[in-house]
């Protein structure tokens, strides 16, 4: 299972809304539902998204093994 908590957190300490972080990365609001809902989302959705938080994949999301996906 996919997990992307350290999004939210990532986003936080930076300070930013949702709705700022969907916007800057050009997102849907249907596919940053799938993100709040810890779905699977395309790889070029998670590299908007690290392009504007200027991190790498592994600083928002991480992948449990042990979880069924």
């Amino acid at each position: 299972m996919i997990s992307f908590n350290r999004l939210w957190e990532l986003m936080r300490k930076k300070n930013l809304t949702k709705t700022q972080l969907r916007m800057s990365a050009g997102l849907s609001s249907s596919t940053f539902a799938k993100l709040t809902r810890n779905e699977l989302v395309s790889l070029d959705v998670l590299v908007r998204l690290c392009g504007v938080l200027e991190c790498q994949l592994s600083d928002i999301c991480r992948i449990d093994f042990g979880e069924k996906v």
